[in-house]
Formats: C-alpha cells, structure tokens, sequence
C-alpha cells in the first residue's frame, strides 16, 4: 500500500533541493551516519500535522531527548545552513493521497526585548508558517509564525488540526522503555501480536496488562514459566512486541522505524521480516525504516523472494541508499526496486550503503 508517492525536502536539516520519487509500499534508507536517514523519517512525520509548529518541534526534539535543550533551540537546529549561516526558509511537501501536501515556513532570526524577563534580550524567529494542498506560499493556509527563547507550551494538534494521513513513528530503543498500548488488546489484535512474539519463543501463548502497584505492566504468558513481566525478556522480544503494537496502531497510514535491526539478532531478522512484510499488508500500513546493517537488507529481501516472489519484490519494495556528496555538504541518493537491489546483491555482492 502506498500512501505518499514523493517527498521533497529544502533547508531541512542537511537537505537542500532534495526529492525522491516513486515510493514504494516498503522502503528502506541504508547508508552510514550523518547522510540523512533519520531526517527523512523526520520530514515526513511532520507532513502528519504540517499546520502545527509544535508538531514540528516535538518531533524534531525526538533525537536531541524531549527537555534537554529548549523549543527554541531545538526549532533553529532544524534549518539548514548556508556557508555556516542558518537559512530563513523551510520546506517540505509530499504527494500524499495524490495530493501534494507542503509544510514551508519563512522568516528571520531577531533580537527581542522582554519586560516581563527584567528587559532582558532574547532571541526569537519571526515569520510565517504556509500549509496543506500545494506546497511553498501557495499553500491552501497561512499562520503568523513566532517562537523565542521562552517559548514553552507549542500545540502540536488538536481536532481542527489539518492532517492529510495518520503516521507513526518507532524510535531505535523506545520498546525498553515504552510499555505496550492498551488500544491493542481493547481492539482484540492479541493473536497478532502473540504470533510475532513466537518467533522467539513458541511457547509463548498468550499476554496481558496488570496493574503493579501504581504502574500498569506488561505481562507475557509462557507454557512453562507462566506468567512474566515483558521486562524479563530479552530486547528482542520486547522490539517486536513494540513493533507489532504500532503497527497495528498504523492501519491504513505510514510507520515510520528508525533503526529497524536494532536489538534483533541477525538470526531472526529474516522472521522478523517475514512478520513484517505479511503485517504491513494485512493492515494496509506503507512502511519507512532505515537501517545501517546490510544484513538486515539482505534477510529481507531474501525472505520477500521467498515468500512472496520477484514481483513483489520489484513492486513493493525500495531500497533507498544515501551519501554525502565529496564536499560533505549535499546528499546523493540511489534508488533500487527490491528485484534489482537483490539480483545487485545476488550477482555482484555489491554494496548497497
């Protein structure tokens, strides 16, 4: 299932006049570090809520740790540089639903003087937010933009929010800390999630949420230990336990996964992948991930070639492949359906970071 066919990206981060096309139902963005992966996972969120600066920033801060550093900050390291200085103008759109969707602020850094602060002198951004249909200042909407040092509070949506399609995002190690939604077992998708938890151990049948002191835990229910906090098992476990719940939560929009390998052992990624592949289209869910590991790349296309054959190879899926360019400024990308990027591996075993 394919939701967003295109994004393009400009004064995003590291991006600048950065596009790509042709989406698939699965893509996978390889590449070493700082060539962007995770910025793109991050552009398309924000095209959840495009109208709201607090979106923007909450998921930004997503890297940087919620409350380290100020909304501020967090908003200007967003915007790109040029020869060092920060640029004025953002813009990002997607065709979603055979709409192109925009999300494009412009304005300027200024100094402020603030009475209620004993007059100090604080830094803010002053411009104007444009969103929804089309893309740049010809969108459907405009906001007065305006955020400082002490801005604290952003509104990052509402009911009246415009959001042209649901997106979920699973961050590298948020199943350590993250219990499992309740929406899930409320809905009646445990099978589900029991079936991806077999993949590590069959003897799993069942689980459930118990209220442990003043905390609701979850707890997974084994043939021969019996009933066990999620936190007594390995990280393995507990990622595809996540994954399965956000997948579901995603039916009929776009899961975003950063770092899809982490905390899974290369023995079980072409399971795990399997899963993966079967869940996204029983829930209608197009998937992002990225990945540093060309043994994740290679246990998923060779369990989709396996289960599902060489069209579906070249139909659903991308293997999306990022790198700076020689100045180390732009970003260069490749992208190869999943039948080339296997025989590419299959033939030549060529690199495909």
């Amino acid at each position: 299932m394919k939701y967003i066919e295109s994004v393009y990206i400009d004064g995003f981060r590291g991006f600048s006049n950065f596009s790509i096309d042709n989406l698939s139902g699965i893509n996978i963005l390889v590449g070493d570090n700082n060539t962007g992966k995770t910025s793109i996972l991050e552009a398309i969120h924000i095209l959840q809520y495009p109208g709201e600066i607090g979106h923007y920033v909450s998921v930004c801060s997503s890297r940087e740790g919620k409350g380290r550093i100020n909304q501020y900050n967090t908003f200007i390291n967003s915007i790109g540089k040029i020869d060092n200085i920060i640029g004025k103008t953002v813009g990002i759109t997607g065709e979603i639903n055979k709409k192109v969707i925009g999300c494009c602020f412009h304005g300027d850094i200024i100094k402020i003087v603030k009475s209620d602060l004993g007059n100090k002198e604080t830094e803010a951004f002053e411009g104007t937010l444009y969103y929804g249909e089309d893309k740049g200042t010809n969108s459907e909407y405009k906001d007065e933009l305006y955020i400082d040092e002490e801005t604290k509070n952003l509104r990052k949506s509402s009911r009246d929010s415009f959001s042209p399609i649901k997106i979920l995002r699973v961050l590298p190690f948020e199943h350590i800390e993250k219990e499992l939604d309740g929406s899930i077992i409320r809905e009646g998708k445990k099978d589900e999630v029991i079936d991806a938890l077999k993949i590590f151990d069959k003897n799993i049948i069942g689980f459930d949420t118990i209220k442990d002191d003043y905390e609701i835990k979850t707890y997974i229910q084994h043939k021969e230990t019996g009933m066990l906090p999620v936190s007594s098992y390995g990280d393995g476990l507990k990622k595809v336990f996540y994954l399965s719940s956000a997948l579901i939560k995603a039916k009929g929009g776009i899961l975003l996964i950063d770092e899809i390998e982490t905390s899974i052992h290369y023995s079980a990624l072409k399971d795990v992948f399997k899963w993966l592949i079967d869940a996204c289209i029983k829930y209608n869910v197009q998937l992002f991930a990225t990945t540093h590991s060309l043994e994740a790349v290679d246990a998923l296309l060779n369990c989709a070639n396996e289960s599902k054959g060489t069209k579906y190879l070249q139909e659903s899926i991308n293997i999306i492949t990022l790198k700076k360019d020689e100045d180390g400024v732009g970003t260069k990308k490749r992208v190869l359906n999943g039948l080339n990027a296997y025989n590419f591996r299959e033939d030549f075993n060529m690199e495909l970071r």
